[in-house]
């Protein structure tokens, strides 16, 4: 179990589980705070999850082009190429590609939040990341790629 606070600073628990075989998703960590990166990595490996950690803008916009991830998750503040230039970048060479963009930062501020949603992003948390929200946004995204798929099964 996994212990983390809310919003309002109550205790709350997350569980990680092991996704079944196949059903993880290619995910990229982005985050100048090496420990907040390689913890957050860590925790989307027990989920099932294949995950690659960038430790700045530029690398995280090369390794994105290069691997070509389900999902990347971008903190805003990096220096040199902040979270919002790299999912702006990711968008424009990208456009065919399906990619969740996800945001985490200190940045609390509603505009900030616009500017993040205007580059491109799909979702916006504010650290410390509320966990059961975030997996249960990519299992619900991870989800409606399968069923939009033509080679998916259709139920009968």
């Amino acid at each position: 179990m996994v212990l983390q606070t809310s919003s309002a600073g109550q205790p709350c628990a997350y569980e990680p589980h092991s996704s079944p075989a196949g059903s993880g998703l290619r995910l990229l960590v982005a985050d100048d705070n090496r420990d907040a990166a390689e913890s957050l990595a860590l925790l989307m490996e027990v989920d099932g999850h294949t995950v690659q950690i960038a430790n700045d803008g530029r690398e995280a916009l090369e390794m994105a082009q290069r691997l070509r991830p389900d999902v990347c998750i971008l903190d805003i503040g990096m220096p040199g190429m902040d979270g919002n230039t790299v999912a702006r970048c990711l968008r424009d060479a990208m456009p065919e590609q399906r990619m969740m963009i996800v945001a985490v930062t200190g940045r609390a501020k509603q505009e900030d939040r616009a500017l993040s949603m205007a580059a491109g992003f799909d979702l916006y948390f504010t650290k410390p990341i509320p966990l059961g929200e975030l997996m249960g946004s990519l299992a619900q995204w991870r989800d409606a790629g399968a069923a939009a798929s033509p080679s998916s099964p259709t139920q009968g």
